[in-house]
């Protein structure tokens, strides 16, 4: 195809790319309602610690991302989840609580763990993320218990559970314009889909174009 070609087919079919695109975007917004609708809306809370090593060396990122994995994996045990959510009173399980809802980034470079709890209820994300936090310095604090004080890693929290913030779904400043944009590519799709699928002849250049004959003329259109 020509580039001209390329530009009828937009011009022929503008009003499928427009309606496509209007409904995916009325789509996007919908569905974000209805997500608040049924309840199906999670809330995100971050706390931060920072990770302290009382003997400083060469190896240090090393043996860091080695007790940060440790301590990751010690607080995240089930038992240990499960003996917070039922200090809590959530009713919870571990498997749960583990499957997407609650997790720890270790950041060796910047010495630091950051706790990330998503959750249905925005006033329990931060007590969860702040309840695991203080239950992983219980844990680390229990181990440097039977370490020289050269070995020994602390974990100090910085930074409590921050307010939570609306995870899932996304606001309809994201959802619409996404949908926007999908439509679009949806709606240009379908459009050439259909040229594609049409093998009339529209016009006289088609004619001369295809059929390699000169158009001698032409009846024009009568309006009744």
């Amino acid at each position: 195809m020509l580039l001209k070609d390329y530009v009828n087919v937009l011009r022929r079919r503008w009003w499928i790319i427009l309606i496509t695109a209007l409904v995916a975007a009325a789509s996007g917004y919908a569905f974000g309602k209805l997500q608040f609708y049924f309840g199906n809306t999670q809330y995100r809370s971050e706390a931060t610690y920072q990770v302290v090593a009382n003997q400083l060396d060469a190896g240090l990122y090393n043996v860091l991302q080695t007790k940060m994995n440790s301590y990751r994996n010690l607080a995240l045990a089930p038992k240990e989840l499960d003996k917070i959510s039922q200090q809590l009173k959530l009713d919870r399980s571990s498997d749960w609580l583990l499957n997407k809802h609650v997790a720890i980034q270790a950041l060796p470079d910047e010495q630091k763990m950051v706790i990330q709890v998503t959750y249905p209820d925005a006033s329990t994300a931060p007590k969860l993320a702040d309840a695991i936090g203080a239950n992983m310095v219980g844990l680390v604090a229990a181990q440097n218990a039977a370490l020289e004080g050269s070995s020994r890693i602390n974990v100090i929290e910085i930074q409590s559970a921050r307010p939570p913030t609306l995870y899932w779904p996304p606001r309809a400043a994201v959802t619409v314009p996404a949908g926007l944009l999908l439509g679009l590519v949806l709606g240009l799709l379908l459009a050439f889909i259909l040229e594609a699928l049409d093998n009339s002849l529209k016009s006289p250049s088609d004619i001369e174009r295809y059929v390699e004959l000169p158009v001698l003329g032409s009846i024009p259109a009568i309006e009744r």
